[in-house]
Parts: structure tokens; sequence; C-alpha cells
């Protein structure tokens, strides 16, 4: 569900001039990408040259704020140990955060709260 981009040349063919001698003499012709940086893409002719940036994405793991895995029940609370998600979204309560940086997780049944970070 929530994967990197696939790193690698980007999936569009070069786009050539319209007299380019190298496409005139063999239109069969494919240039290739070369990686300059990471995530920077560059293609040469003799026609034209042509660059691709490829978006920045996050190595951060997002988390789903009604996870078990993130919770942080106080030791008494009889919820502690829940991993039914139906019983999760009863007694959680999820808002935003300030800033949108991560999410507010209230829990009805101890009346402890926790922030569990939020990544775009």
């Amino acid at each position: 569900m929530f994967r990197k981009k696939h790193h690698g040349p980007p999936n569009r063919a070069f786009a050539h001039a319209e007299d380019c001698k190298i496409l005139i003499t063999d239109p069969g012709v494919e240039i290739s990408w070369t990686e300059l940086e990471s995530g920077h893409w560059h293609a040469v002719c003799v026609c034209t040259e042509q660059h691709v940036y490829e978006e920045p994405t996050a190595n951060r793991v997002r988390l789903d704020p009604l996870d078990p895995k993130t919770s942080q029940h106080l030791g008494q609370c009889e919820y502690r140990d829940t991993t039914d998600p139906a019983v999760l979204r009863v007694i959680l309560k999820v808002k935003d955060g300030a800033g949108g940086d991560y999410h507010w997780v209230e829990c009805g049944a101890c009346d402890t709260a926790w922030p569990v970070p939020h990544f775009a």
C-alpha cells in the first residue's frame, strides 16, 4: 500500500528534434538515460539533451494511528492488549495534531493520549 517509488531510468522515450540526423539515419535508435546524481537522469543526442528529476520520497514509514503497536495505554487499561480493529475504532479517538505533523490519539477507556507521527 505505502511503497517507495521505483528508482530507475524514466519510462518515457527520449524526444528527438524533428531534424535529428541520427533519427533520420536510424529511425529505431534509442538514447539511453544516465543517472548523474540520485534522482537526476540525463540523456544526450546530437540534436538535443533532456533532464528528468524524480520527486523525492520520504524514507519514513507511515504509521496507522489505530495500529496496536503504536499505542501507549496506561498499564491498568483493560484495552491495552486489544488488537481487534473494530474495538480500537470505538475506544480510540484520532485528531490531527498541531501543524499536521502527527495524529493525536486519545483512549476513551484510560484517558491517556499519545502522538503518532504523520508523514505526507
